[in-house]
């Protein structure tokens, strides 16, 4: 038996051969590995665009969708190479390997499998997909609170802008601006406005709701996205970030404490042409909100009745 690893690697194998899969997912098991299994391509893109996958182990030749496919919409799904994939096939032609790395695939095995060996190159998979990972941590995270920073935040919007479109699921743009901020950095410095931001950021992103994401879109400025398809309840979340950051108490080196607030404003996707353009919405409510006393939330293009004191519906 393997040692166990202190993070699980996902490993999903993709092979029509039923004996195939079980030899593989056993030997692999055998090594702490969790193994996902696929009898085809379509079946294996949709567990790993549902899976955090580490290492993918696939046939060539198999119905539905075929390895060169699967490797292929892995590698344009997967632009940080955050996914490691090995090909397996009995042809042993050259053709058949160059076909195989331009489809994307990282590494090429000949059938019948030598298991010792497909496990030492799923170890260097491995390695390299936690390298990448760690790149791309850096790259993506906003140095300060840990969030995402804004240029993955705005990727990710894109595509979540995308997918709601498609597939019709409602989505929301929230934008936070901390309250005063000038003055929190004049009066207890600029190292306890960088306290507030990552009070801030910790305490909200312990309130994204599942299916959402949060990043920093620079300064003492916050952008989240949600599920919306209860509006309302939304809406209802963002009142208790809005709540629960005026509850926060900042603690200076010096012992001294200080709270602060935030504005919010949102803005449903349903109805814009752009995620660009909902995120404008979503900061034109927050200017409102600032505008209008701040530390309260306000809704554009929303219809609605005013549910909390300071909720308002532009």
């Amino acid at each position: 038996m393997g040692m166990a690893r202190a993070v699980e690697t996902n490993v999903l194998v993709v092979d029509d051969s039923s004996v195939v899969r079980r030899l593989i997912k056993e030997h692999l098991e055998d090594y702490n590995y969790r193994v996902l299994l696929a009898r085809d391509g379509a079946e294996a893109l949709e567990l790993y665009r549902s899976q955090d996958v580490h290492v993918v182990i696939t046939d060539l030749e198999m119905p539905r969708m075929n390895g060169l496919e699967l490797c292929w919409l892995i590698r344009a799904d997967d632009d940080q190479h955050r996914t490691f994939t090995i090909l397996m096939t009995t042809d042993a032609d050259s053709q058949r390997r160059i076909e195989a790395f331009d489809a994307g695939a990282d590494e090429f095995l000949i059938k019948p499998i030598d298991l010792p060996m497909l496990r030492a190159r799923v170890r260097a998979g491995e390695r390299i997909t936690r390298t990448h990972r760690a790149m791309a941590n850096l790259l993506n995270t906003d140095y300060l609170t840990g969030v995402m920073n804004r240029r993955h935040f705005m990727e990710r919007l894109e595509r979540a802008y995308d997918e709601s479109v498609r597939h019709g699921a409602p989505l929301a743009v929230a934008m936070f601006d901390i309250d005063h901020f000038k003055t929190i950095n004049d009066t207890h410095g600029h190292s306890n406005g960088d306290l507030a931001l990552k009070r801030f950021a910790e305490n909200s992103a312990a309130l994204v709701p599942e299916g959402g994401f949060l990043g920093r879109l620079g300064g003492e400025e916050f952008g989240m996205v949600l599920p919306a398809d209860d509006l309302a309840a939304t809406i209802a979340q963002l009142e208790r970030i809005r709540e629960s950051t005026a509850a926060l108490t900042a603690v200076r080196a010096d012992g001294g404490c200080f709270g602060f607030t935030v504005s919010v404003g949102v803005c449903p996707t349903q109805g814009a042409e752009s995620a660009v353009a909902v995120l404008a919405r979503a900061d034109e409510a927050l200017y409102f909100a600032k505008r209008n006393g701040r530390n309260r939330t306000v809704v554009c293009g929303a219809e609605g009745v005013v549910l909390k004191a300071r909720f308002h519906v532009m």
